[in-house]
């Protein structure tokens, strides 16, 4: 992340943030210390027991005192986002009354002395260490220049305790506020920070599916890939047959019975040539994720349709039993249709000297259960647990990708389902589909739950 671009949103937040949010505690702080100060100065000066002269200048000073804060406050409220050059004006104004009052007052007797602490506390804890620091030479300046002419009276070792007092207090507190202000801004950056990362890790997702959209789609091409070649030879046949129409047609083009004859099975030909590339161009698009009610069994029609050819040259005898009035499922036919067709591609491949192909379809409860049975060459017990990996083939180079089961079991987890594998080798392999019936969302839900606690 770029360093300059955290440091000046600081900087602005810093600049605006007044504007935006108005006073913060230290303003109230400092309205409140100056209220005490006008409410216990007010009570001091009505009691003391000061010659009438003297009081009489201590009060005209503190009512020029209370005017010049209403201004202050008044100031403050009106243009909160000045408050530090107000405050500035403010400290000279406040050393400046403080001298006089602690002067008129008794001076090193006097007990104003005591205002000086809150005053360097507070604006110390508001400006920060050093300019703390600064501030305590100022206000030990103006408290000795307001006692000089009484030097005789107090020891330097008191004067020099006052003054060390005021500086461990400017320091402490300064150093408290830099410390706050560090922790404030490496928060500022952190949060910064965990912004851009959140950003950055959108777009990584955004793109991890972008890619995971075309994985799946390769995918999918490469299953076509494997059956495009066989399922030329399969569109070949009735294209030679209407072939041998059209010459039979042509020979004996006075016959129209013949003729009549040959044309319908002509049309059945071309229809057949049509519902195979259809059907092969229809599972090959992308098509975007639509949950809707599905007939199962449609679907694997559909699929073993698909792959006839290549069952049929490779000798598979294929066996369905679909239970009767099956309930729909809730499920999108064109990714459900891909799961079928990768689980009976492979199980082609694990049957390359021909075998029996079952599949099974029953009802379970709120579930439809598939089994994909196929009495192959079955898989290791140690090859078991990767076949879900991505990648992961024990195909020869260049005929597989190790995407089509990673793909179905994402697919399957999709509509909230589970594929089980049951194999051993030599006899064969189980694939068994689980997937949910179309309910309300919450018995969906209370199935869900009763599920994963079994």
């Amino acid at each position: 992340m770029d360093t300059s671009k955290v440091s000046s949103l600081l900087q602005m937040g810093r600049i605006t943030g007044r504007s935006r949010e108005g006073l913060t505690i230290v303003d109230y702080a400092f309205m409140l210390m100056r209220g005490i100060v006008v409410a216990g100065g007010g009570v001091w000066l009505i009691f003391h027991p000061y010659p009438a002269a003297l009081k009489l200048w201590l009060l005209t000073l503190f009512l020029i005192f209370i005017v010049y804060s209403l201004i202050i406050h008044a100031l403050i409220l009106i243009w909160p986002q000045k408050v530090e050059t107000i405050y500035l004006v403010c400290l000279s104004l406040d050393l400046i009354f403080t001298g006089l009052s602690i002067k008129l007052s008794g001076g090193l007797n006097s007990i104003v002395f005591l205002v000086i602490y809150p005053l360097v506390a507070l604006h110390s804890f508001y400006y920060g260490f050093y300019r703390g620091v600064a501030l305590a030479a100022v206000a030990s300046f103006v408290y000795f220049v307001a006692v000089y002419d009484q030097w005789g009276i107090l020891h330097w070792t008191d004067l020099l305790f006052r003054i060390a007092v005021i500086f461990i207090i400017a320091g402490f507190l300064g150093f408290i506020a830099e410390k706050e202000r560090y922790d404030r801004d490496e928060l500022v950056k952190t949060q910064l920070r965990l912004n851009a990362l959140q950003k950055d890790l959108e777009s990584a997702y955004k793109n991890l599916q972008d890619v995971k959209t075309q994985v799946e789609q390769s995918e999918k091409l490469a299953s076509i890939g494997r059956l495009s070649a066989e399922l030329a030879h399969e569109i070949n046949n009735p294209l030679d047959g209407i072939k041998n129409c059209l010459a039979v047609i042509e020979r004996d083009s006075e016959d129209t019975q013949l003729k009549k004859k040959y044309i319908e099975l002509m049309g059945e030909a071309i229809c057949d040539i049509e519902n195979a590339v259809r059907n092969l161009l229809d599972y090959a698009k992308r098509h975007e994720p639509t949950l809707e009610k599905v007939d199962v069994t449609s679907i694997l029609q559909r699929t073993i349709i698909m792959a006839e050819y290549k069952l049929q040259k490779t000798g598979i005898h294929v066996d369905t039993e679909f239970e009767d009035d099956l309930p729909h499922i809730l499920g999108d036919p064109h990714q459900l249709q891909e799961v079928f067709f990768n689980i009976i591609l492979n199980a082609i491949d694990a049957m390359p000297k021909g075998g029996r192909l079952t599949i099974e379809v029953r009802g379970i409860g709120n579930f439809v259960d598939i089994k994909i049975i196929d009495t192959g060459v079955g898989i290791p017990q140690e090859e078991l647990a990767n076949i879900f990996q991505p990648f992961y083939t024990t195909k020869p180079l260049g005929e597989g990708t190790g995407l089509g089961l990673p793909v179905s079991l994402d697919i399957v987890r999709k509509h909230h389902g589970t594929i089980n594998v049951y194999s051993e080798v030599g006899i064969g392999s189980i694939f068994s589909i689980t997937i949910p019936v179309a309910i309300k969302d919450q018995e969906r839900s209370n199935i869900m739950e009763a599920t994963h606690r079994i």
